[in-house]
């Protein structure tokens, strides 16, 4: 073979390596990595039906894409540790683009997101509609809800699931429930019949009570209108001889009329 030919396989062959590495950088950049993205993972749980989730599906912040689901397993795949309860979880890894989620403020993506999940950001699986397909929806919830207790350690930000409209009438009905079971009723319905006897009791009282003083009461009115016939004899003397309001009516004659 002439250094020729050499030459030009040399010269080919360079060619499809520098083509190669063009077309990895082009998939890199396509795939994420050539804008820039860091990649923050996270985790959620729920114990309902994930059905329509998958990997890839879109996770959401309040409408907006920031990520998608990078994998969908059982909390005691990941976690051994955790109880019999928790061990049935489901566990939905999340990849999130750490941009959307950091700010000036925070020192790093996770003490952002970490410092969300203070503030009641939740996670929802949400239904998108007819297509039976399902994503991720991050909010906060109008239902102000305290995380419950897990038994793991998460390995990453753990982003405690939204309760569901039917889990948040179920517990409202379970506490209405216990509170009408803590009511005594029997001591209620004594308390009524004894608050009942005690009020017949007293107007009993009252209307012996009025039934004795009804002669006291009736000679106070005669009394009184006798007083009122006296006022009014007096009132039409005056009227006919004003002079008695002076002198008396059998008072003696005056000096002058002697």
């Amino acid at each position: 073979m002439s250094n020729e030919n050499r030459a030009n396989y040399s010269r080919i062959g360079l060619v499809l390596v520098a083509a190669l590495a063009a077309a990895t950088a082009t998939l890199v950049y396509l795939g994420g990595a050539g804008n820039g993205k860091e990649e923050l993972v996270a985790e959620t749980y729920c114990d309902t039906a994930v059905s329509g989730l998958s990997k890839g599906s879109s996770v959401n912040f309040r409408g907006v894409k920031i990520g998608e689901v990078k994998d969908i397993t059982f909390v005691w795949r990941e976690y051994p540790e955790a109880n019999d309860e928790d061990a049935r979880q489901v566990l939905i890894v999340l990849s999130l683009d750490a941009r959307m989620m950091f700010t000036r403020r925070d020192s790093s993506p996770e003490e952002a997101m970490r410092r969300y999940v203070e503030h009641g950001l939740r996670a929802t699986v949400v239904s998108s509609g007819i297509t039976g397909l399902s994503h991720i929806e991050l909010n906060y919830p109008k239902i102000a809800a305290a995380p419950r207790r897990i038994s793991w350690h998460p390995n990453g930000v753990c982003i405690p699931p939204a309760p569901s409209i039917l889990d948040s009438f179920s517990d409202a009905a379970t506490r209405l429930v216990n509170q009408l079971n803590d009511i005594d009723v029997r001591g209620a319905w004594s308390n009524v019949t004894e608050l009942s006897e005690n009020t017949a009791r007293l107007t009993e009282n009252a209307n012996a009570f009025l039934e004795a003083q009804k002669n006291v009461v009736g000679n106070i009115l005669d009394q009184v209108e006798q007083a009122g016939n006296s006022l009014r004899l007096m009132a039409d003397e005056i009227k006919e001889n004003p002079s008695l309001l002076f002198r008396p009516r059998d008072a003696e004659p005056l000096q002058e009329t002697r």
